[in-house]
């Protein structure tokens, strides 16, 4: 399915503190030809949507040093509204993506993150590619 997909005009932001967690993703998403932007931390994710509006895509870890990713989704809606945002966590239960939800995610994936899961939403939200 990757090599299916060609998203090199579009770019996404990984906001991911665990370097293994970011690599497992980078490499998911290498084939897709996707620009790829990385924060470890939500005002740095912040920082870098402001700088950049033509990112397509968030892949947003919940639990974050510093600002966590559901007031770094929050702000970042506020200045982005229609910018899709993946939340992704360990901490999968009801109540966690309810919160995802309401901080104004568009979809929620837990980990251990299924490549073939996280492609279906992605692509949902970015389209099939070239």
């Amino acid at each position: 399915m990757r090599g299916e997909i060609n998203w090199h005009n579009k770019s996404i932001l990984i906001v991911e503190d665990d370097h293994i967690n970011f690599s497992y993703l980078d490499i998911l998403l290498k084939p897709t030809r996707v620009k790829i932007f990385r924060a470890e931390e939500g005002q740095s994710a912040i920082d870098i949507i402001f700088k950049n509006p033509d990112i397509d895509l968030v892949l947003m870890d919940i639990r974050l040093p510093g600002l966590n990713g559901l007031d770094a989704t929050r702000r970042i809606v506020a200045f982005r509204e229609s910018l899709p945002i993946i939340a992704q966590t360990a901490y999968a239960e009801q109540e966690d993506q309810r919160a995802a939800f309401e901080a104004g995610c568009c979809d929620f994936i837990a980990k251990p993150i299924r490549a073939n899961e996280m492609l279906y939403l992605i692509r949902k939200h970015l389209g099939h590619g070239s």
